[in-house]
């Protein structure tokens, strides 16, 4: 019994610094920023509570529901759109093909790149100007495309810049593809399947796990996306490509009403939370792990 509790004691001894660090710097933070969610509060004077005020506020905040609906034309516009193009890609690179390696190399290089440097990329690509797309489209007789100024591409041109840093994703694909059994593939083949109903029957149920878990990290990259439409377009024009991070952040820092961002912060935790939870609970549906008796599901 003492043995035990020694190795309790100690195991809790290495431990202390992350539990301790976890407290103080998350859940501590977390816990105050919902008490001041029901707060009037600037970071200057004291808060004053106004109950639900702020979770009110929102509701005729016209530029707060602005950002909500860009954010999530991203989540259920761009994350299949995204989605869709990195399963394209890793079926691509799972070709095996002299030099494929150093392909998925480079592809997987524009992950590694930081998001300020890639927007910059991005604005010499799309700049309304002299950027490099419309010079092509000038060269070819074409018109000069007003890419940043327009309500209707600026969304779009956000989504490729999501489509671009895919090489993460791409890389967890690819090894959802390797593990797929090959006997499958030869099963399918002497049962005479062509490449489509192999994809459809064997390829896509086999990936479903790893399309459930990318299609989670890549919704909570677009309703947490904050780089890309701060410095791509500043939130235009007219606040078409205004995101709720970045009103949050400007409510917050520009506004100095840290109470309603609080608010915003937390409703906005829900939301993922909620949709989340409903992702997980449809996987029952159409997820198939292998060796699931009922084919799909969890079991």
């Amino acid at each position: 019994m003492i043995k035990r509790w020694r190795e309790e004691g100690a195991f809790l001894l290495f431990i202390s610094p992350w539990i301790v660090g976890f407290l103080a710097f998350f859940v501590g933070p977390a816990f105050t920023s919902l008490i001041y969610s029901f707060a009037d509060y600037n970071a200057i004077t004291a808060p004053h509570w106004i109950g639900f005020g702020n979770y009110e506020k929102l509701w005729s905040d016209e530029v707060y529901l602005h950002s909500l609906r860009n954010t999530l034309y991203f989540v259920f516009i761009g994350v299949p759109v995204t989605v869709g193009f990195q399963i394209l890609l890793s079926l691509l690179l799972n070709i095996e093909l002299p030099g494929i390696r150093t392909f998925r190399t480079l592809y997987y290089l524009p992950y590694l790149v930081p998001p300020v440097a890639t927007v910059v990329i991005w604005l010499i690509l799309f700049g309304s100007g002299d950027g490099v797309v419309n010079s092509i489209l000038l060269w070819f007789q074409g018109a000069r495309i007003d890419w940043m100024g327009s309500e209707g591409l600026i969304k779009p041109v956000i989504i490729t810049i999501g489509m671009w840093m895919s090489g993460g994703s791409v890389l967890v694909f690819l090894a959802g593809l390797k593990g797929i059994p090959k006997p499958l593939y030869e099963a399918a083949r002497i049962d005479g399947s062509g490449p489509i109903r192999t994809f459809f029957n064997i390829t896509l149920p086999m990936l479903t796990p790893t399309i459930l878990f990318t299609v989670v990290m890549q919704m909570i990259y677009y309703f947490q996306m904050f780089t890309e439409a701060m410095l791509l377009s500043k939130g235009g024009p007219d606040y078409a490509s205004q995101t709720y991070m970045m009103n949050t952040y400007q409510v917050a820092f520009r506004d100095l009403d840290f109470g309603y961002a609080m608010a915003q912060s937390w409703v906005l935790f829900f939301i993922i939370l909620i949709i989340t939870v409903a992702l997980m609970k449809s996987s029952n549906r159409w997820v198939y792990y292998e060796g699931d008796e009922k084919g799909g599901g969890n079991s």
